[in-house]
């Protein structure tokens, strides 16, 4: 199965994405910043990543655009705060999708596929 890295300064969101994502068979990876998301992405091989939108310091928006520079892997993004400004923000900068939070585990393992 998929590497996952899932990027979210709420402790318990990285809990449950992870719990989720070995639930599907997946081997999670966390980190609290975008900076240390990008760093796991430089020296480790993901196959997907899930960032949150809202983050203090780096966004997601900036996580996502410097990881788009640095490399192909795909991403979804995550918000609490879904509206379509956001979602059509997300794909413009080249995120596969965007999906609200609480996060929903059918949803989470489908954006995989």
């Amino acid at each position: 199965m998929s590497k996952v890295l899932v990027i979210d300064d709420d402790p318990m969101i990285l809990r449950m994405a992870g719990f989720i994502l070995k639930k599907g068979g997946h081997t999670a990876v966390s980190a609290q910043s975008g900076q240390q998301g990008l760093d796991i992405v430089s020296g480790d091989d993901i196959d997907f990543v899930f960032i949150d939108c809202e983050m203090p310091g780096m966004s997601g928006f900036e996580t996502l655009e410097k990881l788009k520079a640095q490399c192909g892997t795909p991403v979804c993004m995550m918000t609490g705060t879904l509206t379509e400004s956001t979602r059509e923000k997300a794909l413009a900068l080249g995120a596969l999708d965007c999906i609200g939070k609480p996060i929903n585990a059918q949803q989470m393992l489908s954006v995989i596929k």
